[in-house]
């Protein structure tokens, strides 16, 4: 039964404490073409009492748009039970644990099956599942691996798939990249900080956090920055995002103080990506 398959992608801003960067898809046959131009794999990052593990996922969703066909429904280009193999090749990390609980502890894990993110949920003792590439979607096939490392720092996996002959393989080789990061405490009412980030970042990105994984959005009230050109002060107000006009702050300047009043009453801790 043949495999093809629609590689689907989500943009990466959902990745906690991530920044993800994909080389090019590659096909290990003459005549295939790379089914997707960026990789259908991601990274969910965990840290749990000082140790670090990170769930390398792989996605896949048929051309009909699921993975097991809903009742009714019938899939030509099936995505379940597709062996997938995972290799760390480079960074610290051990494998030990994957989604279909084949054999871990070691830099690869081969042959580890696809499975029907719908009939997971409705499983009586389902397996951990992530969100799919696709915001909405109600079924996904995923595998995964979960890597355990003891000292954090950057991650290298290779990603191989059958191609939907099965006579080739279709392979993405995914770069986990953290950012150093700076933590700024936040204290009622009023701080002055200095923006270490990007330069140019919009006030909504920069309150998430360093990739993201820090929302801080709804303890923020206001921020401000004087504008030295206009002799102005330009603010970004959160709660008034959507509103036209209301917000006249829209870049935070690397190396520029900036006040910023949270709702209290305890201190927020801001963690900011810093740049080199």
């Amino acid at each position: 039964m043949p495999r093809s398959f629609s590689a689907l992608v989500r943009g990466i801003a959902l990745l906690p404490v991530a920044v993800v960067s994909f080389a090019s898809p590659a096909l290990r046959t003459g005549d295939q073409e790379a089914l997707a131009a960026s990789s259908p794999v991601d990274f969910v990052v965990e840290n749990l009492d000082g140790s670090q593990f990170v769930y390398v996922v792989f996605h896949a969703l048929d051309r009909d748009g699921f993975c097991s066909p809903p009742e009714g429904a019938v899939s030509l280009h099936p995505v379940l039970d597709i062996p997938v193999d995972f290799v760390i090749e480079a960074g610290d990390g051990v494998i030990i644990e994957t989604s279909d609980g084949s054999a871990g502890f070691g830099r690869s894990a081969t042959g580890v099956k696809t499975f029907s993110t719908a009939v997971n949920a409705a499983s009586a003792s389902p397996v951990r599942a992530f969100a799919p590439l696709v915001t909405g979607l109600t079924d996904e096939c995923q595998a995964w691996i979960k890597v355990s490392q003891s000292i954090p720092g950057p991650l290298r996996v290779l990603v191989t798939v059958p191609s939907d002959d099965g006579a080739g393989e279709l392979t993405f080789l995914a770069d986990l990249e953290r950012p150093a990061t700076i933590d700024v405490t936040l204290n009622f009412r009023w701080s002055l900080v200095t923006w270490h980030g990007a330069d140019t970042t919009a006030p909504a990105s920069a309150l998430l956090g360093a990739g993201g994984t820090s929302d801080i959005t709804g303890k923020v009230t206001a921020i401000y920055g004087w504008d030295a050109a206009t002799q102005t002060w330009r603010a970004y107000f959160p709660a008034g995002a959507g509103v036209p006009g209301a917000n006249d702050l829209t870049a935070l300047r690397a190396g520029a103080a900036y006040w910023v009043a949270i709702t209290g009453p305890g201190p927020v801790t801001w963690s900011i990506a810093e740049t080199p």
